[in-house]
This record gives C-alpha cells, sequence and structure tokens, in this order.
C-alpha cells in the first residue's frame, strides 16, 4: 500500500483520494531545485494564494562575505531584498509573512531540462511558526525572460549593485513589492527545501534566514510555488545582475525527485 505526505497546497479530501495512487514521497530527499518534468505532474484543484503585498523601504544586500566567519560562498550567495513586516500572503487559512526576496542567475528550477537566465524567490515565514518547524516556510519562485525591461525591478538595477557583504546596503523608498511578480494563478508545487545551506531554528529570527548560513545542511521545511508566468526583465537588467556572479553564477543544482509528486493547477482559480 502507498503512502502519501499530505501537502499544504492539497485539500484533504484529495490527498485521501489519490494516496492510493501515488508513490511515497519520502520524509528525507526533500531537497530543491528540480527539473520540473511537465507530463509528470498531477493536476490538481490547488487552493488560492492570495497576496496583500505593500509599498515599503526595501534595504538590498549582497550576502557573500569574503573571509568571514561563517564564509558565505559566492554559489550560495545572493542579492538580497529585505522587507521590513506588512507584507504576507495567505493560503488555506495560513498566513505566511514576507521576510526577503532574492535572485538567482541562472535559474535553480529547470523545466523540461530547460533552465532561465534568472529566478526570482520571494521567500515567507508561516506566522507564529519556528523556522525549525517542518512547515515554517513558503517560497513563490518565478523564472526570469528576456523582454523588456522590469520597472518596478529598475529601481533596484538602475544603481550599482553591492558587491559583498562589506559594501553599504542599497535602500530603495516607495518599493511596490506587488509590482514584482506576475499575478497569473497558474503554478507548481511540490515539498522541498532551502537551496542553501542554513541552520534554521527556534531562536533564529525570521528576517535572517539567509544569515543562518553555518552548516551543510539545506532544511526541508519548505512548500515551494513555483509561477509557470515568468517574471520578465530587460537584457541588460539580466546582465546587470549576472556581473555580480559572473565565475559560476549563484545557483543550487537540481536535486533527485525522490518519489514526490508535483502538482500542478488543474484549472483557474475564482
Amino acid at each position: 500500500m502507498s503512502h502519501f505526505r499530505p501537502s499544504l497546497f492539497v485539500a484533504t479530501s484529495l490527498v485521501l483520494a489519490l494516496s492510493t495512487a501515488l508513490p511515497l514521497a519520502h520524509a528525507e530527499g526533500r531537497q530543491s531545485p528540480i527539473d520540473i518534468h511537465t507530463s509528470a505532474t498531477v493536476g490538481a484543484p490547488l487552493p488560492k494564494i492570495t497576496r496583500a503585498y505593500q509599498t515599503a523601504e526595501v534595504s538590498v544586500v549582497n550576502t557573500f562575505n569574503p573571509g568571514a566567519n561563517p564564509f558565505v560562498p559566492e554559489e550560495f550567495a545572493t542579492l538580497r531584498v529585505n522587507v521590513p513586516a506588512g507584507s504576507s500572503i495567505s493560503v488555506n487559512g495560513v498566513t505566511y509573512d514576507l521576510a526577503q526576496f532574492h535572485f538567482h542567475t541562472p535559474s535553480e528550477h529547470k523545466v523540461n531540462g530547460k533552465a532561465a537566465p534568472m529566478e526570482i524567490h520571494f521567500v515567507h515565514v508561516k506566522r507564529g511558526a519556528c523556522l525549525g518547524d517542518n512547515d515554517a516556510l513558503l517560497v513563490i519562485g518565478a523564472l526570469v525572460k528576456a523582454g523588456g525591461e522590469h520597472h518596478e525591478l529598475q529601481k533596484i538595477f538602475k544603481h550599482a549593485l553591492p558587491e559583498d557583504s562589506n559594501a553599504a546596503p542599497l535602500t530603495i523608498p516607495a518599493f511596490h513589492l506587488d509590482r514584482v511578480l506576475p499575478h497569473g494563478t497558474h503554478s507548481w508545487r511540490y515539498d522541498g527545501s532551502l537551496t542553501a545551506p542554513s541552520a534554521v531554528g527556534c531562536n533564529n529570527p525570521a528576517g535572517s534566514v539567509a544569515d543562518q548560513l553555518n552548516t551543510d545542511v539545506f532544511p526541508e521545511n519548505v512548500s515551494w510555488v513555483l509561477l509557470e508566468e515568468p517574471v520578465i526583465m530587460s537584457t541588460s537588467q539580466i546582465r546587470h545582475f549576472r556581473a555580480l556572479y559572473e565565475a559560476a553564477g549563484n545557483s543550487r543544482a537540481v536535486q533527485p525527485l525522490n518519489g514526490r509528486t508535483v502538482y500542478r493547477d488543474q484549472a483557474t482559480h475564482h
């Protein structure tokens, strides 16, 4: 008899209906990112994710810290946009607070074997949760496609970007957090991990998830949502970010699926 690990994204009745047909989703080996093969995903009526993002002053930092202890290598460093309290999402009656968003090049997730030039991750922490909890984090990711200039992100990319953690943070006033990600409802969803090693525990502040790099552990406590609709950025914006991590990029390699189910939206939400 097959067993199924309940997912945040699927109604209990659907989990029970699918449980005899789906393979074991291992408690161990829930690593991210993954290569999403669209033909192998499972269509399901997934719960709507409601965003309540504010306009706020944000702070942009580079987490690459040469010579520091703990050392953050470029592979796991990123350009991180710290977000003040007040922005959140809700799904299935659960609220997650937005802590930060950041960028990777090339994309960490692949779709049908193909990577995008960049990927953006919006990192949310379950309200009231300990960061070590099994379901503490929800990350909304979006692949980046080259096209026209992204006007909101240009508020960041028009500046000289901080090259490492010794550089002064870049302060961006009146940044519209709700204008970064596309608003299409279609997505792929699965249970996974952080894509950088991190020691997340109950005593660590939610806003400093990316600062807690002092082990080789990739905590498996992330509910992943990868939007089907890409973020459009100009070639010059993409090149500006890539210049920070020119040697090898700042993306983790794709990880084995290990029997997990990747869900896709069966129909547009109403």
